[in-house]
């Protein structure tokens, strides 16, 4: 007997959202997955060998759909929807993220006139709502309004399900909330971790990997680094535009950091663990410029990344990382707007082997134990089974 079908919707590219690619590696264990998304950017992970890909659409970066026009999205979207009806097929559940794929699949069960359950995970959560006059403000009113017909509902951060949970009209089900932790799969490394941790220490390396902005405190990181001998060196890796990059190559000459600081480009997620393997010390340095800043201590990928490589972690000095991180022993805090705080917590973990090699120990127990992403999707793909087993 072939085993059930559930269908993974996203209305972009999956293999860019590392949340998405490691709950299709977790149930594709038990099902045949089907992921349908976007054909937008280069696709760069390979799926196991049940799960069938889908990306819709013509072949475009995100940068250039983003310049289309009003008109020319809608289309698209009507045609995704349109697609979406015919590819769902024999699927017994439909896992969707986000207010764009969620409400296709609702359209696209009307459509068919064959409802299955409907899983909703919410990605991200915005402060505040767009303009009723824009297609996303339309997108996130109409998600608030049809919430109530999930079978269950998924949020990274808890805040972020408080946040989303005022606005639902007239109710929502109780949220799940799933962390946007690594998958422990991917990180099992065959290293001897002392010889690791003691090369690390001797030739420090301060690595920040994702997008790159001043949002990221990327001028504050760069002088924090200036106070440092050296030795001890910088490097940013992740989407940076044009602008961005010669601001912070500005920074650093005004600085006079010569080598010692390097954007090394944008890479594909597995060459990402090389490049954090070889760190020493993981920033994730947000400033509290908007709501998904602050509400992201459970869903910043890179922070449990840097850990799932022993990897220290200096993260933004905010209530809701306090809350979350306060007992870990392997962060440190720092004001993100603040060069000198930034540079005294990388001081702190680098002040002598014995405390960088014990931070780093308790940064890859944590994952092993706690902040993987195996330990927190278990209850939600429990309850997939038994949403999926009675219709098998």
């Amino acid at each position: 007997m072939s085993s059930p079908t559930i269908a993974m919707v996203l209305y972009g590219n999956p293999d860019y959202y590392p949340p998405t690619f490691n709950a299709v590696s977790l149930l594709a264990q038990k099902f045949s997955v089907q992921v349908i998304g976007r054909n937008q950017d280069p696709p760069h992970r390979l799926y196991p060998a049940n799960v069938t890909i889908h990306r819709l659409g013509e072949y475009t970066s995100v940068r250039e759909r983003e310049q289309w026009s009003a008109v020319k999205k809608l289309w698209e979207y009507g045609r995704f929807i349109q697609d979406l009806t015919n590819r769902l097929g024999s699927a017994q559940l439909v896992y969707a993220y986000d207010g764009f794929a969620y409400n296709a699949v609702l359209a696209a069960q009307r459509l068919r006139g064959k409802p299955v359950p409907v899983i909703y995970h919410s990605h991200e959560t915005d402060g505040e709502m767009a303009s009723w006059r824009s297609f996303t403000g339309w997108m996130q009113r109409l998600e608030c309004r049809t919430v109530a017909a999930a079978a269950a509902v998924v949020f990274p951060e808890k805040d972020r399900a408080i946040r989303f949970q005022q606005r639902a009209v007239p109710t929502m089900p109780p949220p799940h909330i799933v962390p946007n932790f690594p998958l422990q799969s991917v990180f099992r490394f065959d290293l001897d971790w002392e010889t690791c941790w003691r090369e690390r220490w001797q030739s420090p390396t301060v690595l920040y990997r994702g997008t790159i902005s001043d949002g990221s405190a990327m001028k504050e990181s760069i002088a924090a680094i200036a106070s440092f001998p050296p030795a001890v060196q910088l490097r940013f890796v992740g989407f940076a535009s044009e602008s961005v990059q010669a601001t912070c190559l500005a920074e650093a000459n005004r600085w006079d950091l010569g080598e010692q600081f390097a954007y090394l480009g944008r890479r594909a997620y597995d060459e990402l663990q090389d490049l954090t393997l070889r760190a020493s010390v993981g920033l994730a340095l947000y400033k509290g410029t908007s709501f998904g800043a602050l509400a992201c201590a459970t869903a910043c990928n890179k922070i449990y990344e840097y850990a799932a490589c022993g990897l220290p972690v200096v993260v933004s000095d905010f209530p809701n990382y306090r809350e979350f991180l306060a007992s870990e022993p392997w962060v440190r805090f720092a004001d993100p707007n603040d060069p000198q705080a930034i540079a005294a917590a990388i001081a702190e973990i680098l002040q002598d082997f014995e405390t960088y090699s014990t931070m780093a120990q308790s940064a890859r127990r944590a994952f092993e134990t706690k902040f993987n992403y195996e330990t927190v999707f278990a209850p939600v793909a429990d309850l997939i089974s038994r949403l999926v087993e009675p219709q098998a």
